[in-house]
């Protein structure tokens, strides 16, 4: 005990008598049992505690003054070191405190202690394992850790009297202003199925307008299916609930709602389906779920062109080494925003991410691995070792051109693809974006894959126009028409589509409006002063082209009208929707709290200013330790995707000769 207490007198200034603490710089009388205290934490001995000191130093202090004769003396005084529990069934009393310092402080240094105690929670309280997935569960963790060990629940009363009122008050708030522009901006019912054990249940709508989503109704599953009757007439009785002036379009996922009917046999489901609304509401249009489509495409873009994968895969090899062996070559990031993003498409997405992110992490020490030497393996007559294949593999890698020159191919490719996504799913007002950026993508394909790629660079461009002829639609072009951004840009070309579009815009209104909007729409065409005057011009790309027709569409009213509806819409279902079915109001409340803090929030800003394809600039991104847990997680997963299979995580013996053959 003499070398620990004597260690302590190294964090201090004698001054004749009195001590100065090096980290605080705060000076006091006494001797080692104080300066221990000082710096422990425990206050006490008529002495303030550190506020600077290290951690280490703190613990190994606390250890110091803790005797088996005061394992319970002044522990009431070791704030950093002590939890409050509130009782259940008592609120307005404490339960016993539970002084674990030890505990605690064992949380700190190894992290199976917190596994252990969180296993012990989800044991006691019937919680099933994936319940990490539960809403709000990580920000709540997060919350208290930064607050710290003095944090308390409140008590039953102000949660059921203040809290929980207050969040409903805001819910209550966000439904009212999101139904406030529905006479304006018309909305979007978005419709997406719930599962439950693998099988659907309902079919949750929501209804989007620019200030966000809001539930609005469900569509039972029955066991055995649903009729396509059923559907029909449930769509629209939920849109005679809305008010049908006030729907614009509804978006589907086409292929899990067509799964779940019993009865459909025709060939083309959104169709017919279309055929049906449009008898009773022929200004509503139905669309293809825009960003959950690519999610079922990306994967295969990936998996069908060998060396995209293959490169990938290599990159993750590399990865794991450098993070075993060479940790301190692997960049730093400050991770901002859009960090560890999951995808609902299944592990082939969220894997093809974190590939993806893996690739552009090793490309961004290219000079520092070419400098690397590995080892090279031992001549033995029992073959060489496991890590000796993988050092192999890498010196290989990292020392050959090609592998350099395939890997920045990929992220070109790639990130066409990836920022593309990152825009569809942006949850704005996109309706008017996504024909223009669609072909922006389609070009930027074709600008990045040539040469000896060109046959890999048509399989790429036929994957990503099977997306296009099933999500794009002539709507969306006159959409981008009516863009004025766009119409005014030089790389403008009013198409067929666009014409096509517009025409069955105008056979949407009725009789006596068709007239004059087709001579606005040539008054728009022509570009007349009274419309793009020269305000209007120096706002173009400065507000959402739905304010610009808002401010400045006034010389053509009808047009005017016409514009903001379908500038206000959006592309796509958001990715992280609320999966769970509503069963009573307090569900529907619960959801459409999700969907205020999820989309609604950042909305009403996010439509006020223009959402161009160029403004999306960020991929996604992991944090180092989330890439180690899903790679070790994820050793040996298998996809299966139009008959595609791959082995995601083989030996790394397997993939010695496989990434020696580039094309094969």
């Amino acid at each position: 005990m003499g070398r620990k207490r004597e260690g302590f007198w190294k964090y201090v200034e004698n001054l004749n008598g009195r001590f100065l603490c090096k980290f605080c710089e705060r000076t006091f009388p006494g001797g080692i049992t104080r300066i221990k205290s000082h710096l422990s934490g425990v206050r006490g001995r008529d002495i303030d505690i550190c506020s600077k000191v290290p951690e280490d130093v703190k613990l190994a202090a606390y250890e110091a003054i803790r005797s088996p004769k005061k394992k319970t003396g002044n522990l009431r005084s070791l704030n950093n070191y002590e939890t409050e529990v509130v009782s259940t069934s008592a609120p307005n009393k404490k339960a016993r405190s539970l002084h674990q310092p030890n505990i605690l402080g064992e949380c700190k240094k190894n992290k199976s202690v917190v596994d252990n105690m969180l296993a012990k929670f989800i044991i006691s309280n019937h919680i099933t394992p994936d319940f990490a997935k539960m809403p709000y569960l990580v920000d709540l963790l997060r919350s208290v850790a930064e607050f710290g060990p003095s944090y308390e629940f409140p008590s039953t009363s102000v949660l059921t009297s203040q809290l929980i009122p207050g969040i409903y008050k805001g819910v209550e708030e966000h439904i009212g202003n999101v139904k406030k522009l529905f006479t304006k901006t018309g909305c979007s019912l978005v419709m997406y199925i719930v599962e439950e054990k693998w099988k659907p249940v309902c079919i949750n709508v929501s209804a989007y307008t620019p200030a966000g989503f809001i539930y609005t109704d469900k569509i039972l599953v029955s066991g055995q299916g649903m009729t396509f009757c059923y559907l029909v007439n449930s769509i629209c009785f939920i849109i005679e609930s809305l008010g049908p002036e006030n729907v614009i379009q509804c978006i589907f996922d086409i292929w899990k709602i067509e799964d779940s009917l019993a009865d459909f046999k025709e060939d083309n489901f959104l169709l017919s389906v279309q055929g049906m609304i449009c008898r009773k509401y022929p200004w509503i249009f139905l669309h293809e779920n825009a960003s959950n489509r690519l999610l079922a495409f990306l994967p295969c873009i990936y998996f069908s062109v060998p060396w995209i994968h293959r490169t990938t895969i290599l990159a993750v090899v590399i990865f794991r080494y450098l993070h075993e062996h060479d940790s301190h070559l692997l960049p730093q990031r400050d991770h901002t925003s859009n960090v560890n993003k999951e995808y609902n498409g299944g592990p082939g997405m969220t894997m093809m991410a974190i590939e993806f992110f893996v690739l552009r992490t090793i490309l961004e020490v290219e000079k520092e691995l070419q400098a690397l030497q590995l080892p090279i393996a031992s001549e033995s007559c029992e073959g060489p070792s496991r890590e000796e294949v993988v050092a192999e593999i890498v010196d290989e890698a990292i020392h050959s051109t090609e592998f350099w020159r395939r890997g920045k191919k990929v992220v070109q490719v790639l990130r066409s693809l990836f920022l593309f996504l990152e825009f569809i799913d942006g949850n704005g007002s996109t309706f008017g974006y996504l024909y223009e950026a669609s072909k922006r993508a389609e070009e930027d394909i074709k600008k990045h894959c040539d040469g000896d790629d060109q046959i890999h660079c048509e399989m790429i461009l036929k994957w990503f126009k099977k997306w296009q002829s099933i999500v794009i639609t002539p709507l969306h072009a006159a959409a981008a028409f009516l863009n004025p951004a766009y119409f005014c840009s030089k790389n403008f070309t009013e198409d067929t589509e666009m014409r096509e579009g517009l025409c069955r815009l105008t056979l949407s209104h009725p009789p006596e409006e068709r007239e004059a909007l087709s001579k606005q729409l040539q008054l728009y065409r022509m570009k007349v002063p009274e419309l793009f005057s020269a305000t209007a011009m120096k706002m173009l790309n400065t507000i959402h082209p739905r304010k610009w027709w808002e401010c400045f569409g006034d010389p053509c009213p009808i047009l005017q009208k016409l514009a903001v509806r379908i500038m206000s819409q959006t592309c796509s279902a958001p990715l992280r929707q609320p999966f769970f079915q509503p069963n009573n109001p307090v569900d529907e409340l619960r959801m459409n709290m999700l969907l205020m803090e999820e989309f609604g929030m950042v909305n009403s800003q996010i439509n006020l200013e223009p959402t161009h394809p160029d403004r999306i600039s960020e991929l996604p991104e992991y944090a180092d330790e989330y890439v180690q847990k899903y790679l070790e997680d994820n050793k040996r997963i298998y996809y299966a995707q139009h008959g595609l299979l791959l082995m995601y995580k083989p030996d790394e013996r397997m993939i010695v000769d496989i990434f020696r053959k580039w094309d094969t």
